[in-house]
């Protein structure tokens, strides 16, 4: 079996459950740039065995994978039982919101899991977990991911209580990107307002 690359991340989850795939994929790809890493989605129903050769090479060639178990998808179990069967560093996501408790099987339910009912806490909760097992992938005198927190610090400084829209263009950053950094640095900013009218501030701003 070869090495898994270092900074690949295998995902699956199940995306019938998700009006927009998009916008679920992006709660970990925003973080992609910042933190060194690629995910690699599970995109298709596994059917035959060609498939799940493919999983399989997936999950092999990855660190270690996240399988979202909400709404305790056939696909996403199959494949989070192949990871476990491999010996393969396998880390459950689950929203409550899309689960019936009773449905996830009593020999999983006191794993650890990323828990969320937002994508922007999935983000977070990713987020949390790519740095505490494979850290931030650069090194503490180059990194970019807190450059450019700080230098969005710094616009929110001068440009107090703008929307993230707002300061995605004061910064030429994503939005998501942004969110990301704003995620980052909650502990040091005031906010007003709620959702995507939310308005930032560095604390003690008036």
């Amino acid at each position: 079996m070869p090495a898994p690359k270092e900074r690949h991340i295998f995902v699956a989850y199940p995306w019938a459950l998700y009006e927009d795939r998009t916008a679920y994929k992006r709660a970990y790809t925003t973080m992609e740039r910042a933190l060194n890493v690629k995910f690699a989605f599970a995109e298709q129903r596994v059917t035959t065995g060609t498939v799940l050769e493919k999983i399989i090479n997936m999950i092999e060639d990855s660190k270690f994978g996240i399988y979202d178990v909400s709404g305790w998808n056939a696909n996403v179990t199959m494949e989070y039982g192949v990871a476990r069967g491999l010996g393969a560093d396998a880390y459950i996501a689950f929203n409550p919101d899309k689960t019936d408790p009773g449905d996830v099987p009593s020999d999983v339910r006191g794993y650890d899991r990323l828990q969320y009912r937002e994508l922007d806490e999935l983000s977070a909760a990713v987020e949390s977990l790519v740095v505490q097992v494979l850290g931030t992938g650069v090194s503490r005198q180059v990194d970019p991911l807190e450059e450019h927190r700080l230098a969005l610090i710094n616009i929110i400084r001068a440009n107090p209580w703008e929307t993230t829209r707002r300061l995605a263009e004061l910064s030429g950053f994503k939005i998501d990107y942004v969110q990301l950094l704003l995620r980052r640095s909650s502990a040091g900013l005031a906010t007003t307002g709620a959702t995507r009218g939310t308005r930032y501030a560095v604390e003690g701003a008036s």
